[in-house]
């Protein structure tokens, strides 16, 4: 798998072109399904792990993606061959309650406290990407800032994140660390796919065209998550599929027109409809975006590996990008 550099002028990763979201690890996917889904990433040269302190909360106990990936790690004595991203500010407050009325938040306090206890669960020396989860605007956001800062400066964290945060507050929340002369976000993590949304809510939580443009300029590494929508487009290549249509925002004609070129394009390159949405997105440049899938068996994996050694043609891609543009969507 191909290793790339992301950075901030004070930091630099060296982490693999994929990096595997863990989200179900512990509760939905079983331990040593995750124990053999890990094992085949890092043998495939899979070097980077995103998870957060909430993960395991809805139908379990927060943190618990953590622990197990902590566990593996440990007993395959692999903490320096892999980079660890992890987030705070959306864990629950009310065990067993992970309504988001009860979200912790991105105080000082709450910040450095969970810091400590993802480095505990990883067992872990430091955090080498750690995220702000989700915008929190009942707290100052120079209290924030200067929470992040303060693990940086430190070592606790390496680079620094935001996730689910509009862009006009990211920028504000860049503007306030570098005016202090201090670490400041340099990686954004939002929804990112293929199909294109529609304009309406929930376009905080995603990389829109104002963010992509955003990111080019001031030289941000962007993340995708839910690259496949959470498997949609395995279900919706099957003839035999009945089930619901995506999700609201791509819930509109123009993903269908999208929809169809992206089976055609898939059918040329005799690919799965996953594995050309994840090259068409390995194959960005400016500004790159490393997309986040997850996988829940070591088969699903290698459908997502085999999409690093996919290649599309430029035709493919202008067909690509072309496709579904005449509704009004942002990209």
């Amino acid at each position: 798998m191909r290793q790339l550099t992301i950075g901030d002028g004070r930091v630099d990763l060296t982490v693999s072109e994929l990096c595997l979201g863990t989200m179900y690890f512990g509760y939905r996917t079983d331990e040593a399904t995750a124990f053999a889904i890990l094992d085949r990433f890092r043998d495939a040269g899979g070097t980077f792990l995103d998870t957060a302190n909430c993960y395991g909360q809805w139908h379990g106990d927060a943190g618990e993606s953590e622990r197990v990936i902590g566990r593996w790690l440990k007993s395959r004595k692999a903490h320096g061959d892999m980079v660890l991203a992890s987030k705070v500010g959306a864990r629950t407050t009310v065990p067993g309650d992970p309504d988001s009325r009860h979200w912790q938040g991105l105080t000082p306090e709450v910040i450095q406290a969970d810091a400590t206890t993802s480095l505990r669960n990883l067992g872990a020396e430091r955090l080498d990407l750690y995220y702000a989860h989700i915008d929190d605007r009942a707290t100052a956001l120079a209290e924030t800032v200067g929470a992040f800062a303060d693990l940086a400066e430190r070592g606790t964290a390496g680079l620094l994140g935001v996730s689910n945060t509009a862009t006009w507050r990211i920028e504000r929340a860049r503007a306030i660390a570098l005016a202090a002369g201090r670490p400041a976000y340099s990686c954004v993590q939002q929804e990112y796919t293929y199909l294109l949304a529609q304009p309406g809510p929930g376009q905080v939580s995603l990389i829109t065209e104002e963010l992509l443009d955003y990111a080019a300029e001031e030289g941000l590494t962007l993340f995708g998550y839910s690259p496949l929508l959470a498997g949609w487009y395995a279900r919706a290549a099957d003839p035999g599929y009945r089930g619901p249509g995506v999700r609201a925002a791509y819930d509109h004609p123009g993903s269908a027109a999208r929809y169809d070129v992206l089976r055609e394009v898939a059918a040329e390159a005799g690919a799965t409809p996953n594995q050309v949405v994840l090259a068409w997105l390995l194959g960005r440049s400016r500004p790159r975006i490393i997309p986040i899938p997850g996988a829940s068996s070591v088969a699903q994996l290698d459908e997502i590996l085999g999409a690093t050694g996919l290649k599309l043609d430029d035709s493919q891609v202008s067909r690509l990008n072309a496709a579904g543009r005449t509704s009004a969507i942002v990209t």
